[in-house]
């Protein structure tokens, strides 16, 4: 099954779960069975290319998503994304693409064994739908415990970013495995296991981070840590 072969089928049976999260409230949307064709999708990933990202911090390899994947998914997500983040019914702009991690905890620099964010605005949405079979990890959302943070906004950027270089100064040597309950300065707040053909779906400016422990990372989409990774950003701007 090629990428361009593939046709997207929503599963009109999907279970979609609200929760929220920390003492900001955060939203996530859960979908389970989201697609009544998720093998062919994992197919298509087996049959395109993965290369190493060049401007991001991703531990491990990524390829392209076939265009009819957000060309399906996104309208029949859009009420639900407007009513859960308050996004407002304006144009979208997305990116998507294949995600495989393969780097392990002795691979990764120590910026990648903390938590992240990825852009400071609340606007912006990040959704992850899992794809591998029996994995381990998932997904986890953190509280900076220095700060109290949960999220890093324009406001809160400057000063969370020098006090995390100030951390890693201090306890980088420390960061031996991979983000998880027991990191230095965080707190897991939530997590989202990585059951196949699940969503989740939360804003990007909340401090979260992949959980690789116990997850088999292969370069091999149909039996590693495949993920297909999407962002959305308001076409307006704020």
């Amino acid at each position: 099954m090629s990428a361009a072969d593939l046709v997207i089928q929503i599963n009109p049976a999907a279970r979609v779960q609200l929760r929220h999260y920390g003492e900001e409230l955060h939203p996530l949307i859960v979908i389970d069975d989201v697609l009544l064709n998720p093998e062919q999708l994992v197919e298509a990933a087996a049959q395109t290319s993965f290369s190493a990202p060049e401007a991001t911090f991703y531990p491990g390899l990524n390829a392209p998503l076939p265009p009819a994947y957000l060309q399906t998914l996104l309208p029949i997500l859009r009420p639900s994304l407007m009513r859960a983040f308050d996004i407002g019914d304006g144009r979208l702009l997305s990116r998507a693409f294949f995600a495989l991690s393969t780097l392990r905890a002795e691979e990764m620099q120590p910026l990648q064994k903390i938590p992240h964010y990825d852009q400071p605005d609340p606007r912006c949405l990040a959704m992850v739908h899992y794809l591998g079979r029996d994995q381990a990890g998932g997904t986890g959302f953190f509280r900076h415990i220095p700060t109290g943070f949960e999220s890093i906004d324009r406001t809160r950027r400057e000063a969370y970013m020098a006090m995390v270089a100030s951390e890693l100064d201090a306890v980088g040597d420390r960061l031996t495995g991979y983000t998880g309950p027991d990191t230095p300065n965080y707190e897991l707040l939530e997590t989202v296991a990585p059951k196949f053909n699940r969503l989740v779906i939360y804003r990007s400016h909340v401090l979260h981070c992949a959980l690789f422990d116990g997850a088999r990372l292969t370069d091999d989409p149909r039996t590693g840590r495949l993920t297909a990774n999407s962002f959305f950003t308001p076409a307006r701007p704020a």
